[in-house]
């Protein structure tokens, strides 16, 4: 069995260490609107938008720039992510509402499942 490239350890952190700015982005603007008072499920979609579309800025700017356009990239990842962020809803809203798990902690496994299906998809379409 042979060990992968070292370049592929080199995309993969630089990867992760760009979603998890994004990702951070993202939990932080849920944190604000939800302490503001805004409703946590419109705050879990307007932090995803937010979230979203630095993840994309950021992946053009420090990982690779993509095969569309800036604004068609951000479309088409907002697009996929939004298939993907109905699914990661269900679990937010499962979490809460069956398992009584707070909301931050049901947002972050939620963000956690999300991230995982989001990498696949870029990686592969992307």
């Amino acid at each position: 069995m042979s060990s992968p490239k070292p370049e592929t350890y080199s995309h993969t952190i630089t990867y992760a260490a760009i979603i998890a700015v994004g990702y951070a982005i993202d939990i932080a603007c849920y944190i604000v609107l939800a302490a503001t008072g805004v409703h946590l499920y419109v705050a879990y979609f307007a932090a995803f938008l937010v979230g979203g579309t630095c993840n994309v800025a950021l992946l053009r700017r420090y990982f690779a720039i993509g095969r569309f356009s800036l604004v068609t990239d951000v479309a088409l990842t907002l697009g996929s992510n939004g298939l993907v962020i109905v699914l990661a809803f269900g679990v937010y809203i499962f979490l809460m509402t069956a398992l009584a798990v707070p909301h931050l902690i049901a947002k972050l496994v939620s963000n956690i499942f999300s991230v995982l299906i989001n990498y696949y998809t870029r990686r592969r379409f992307f």
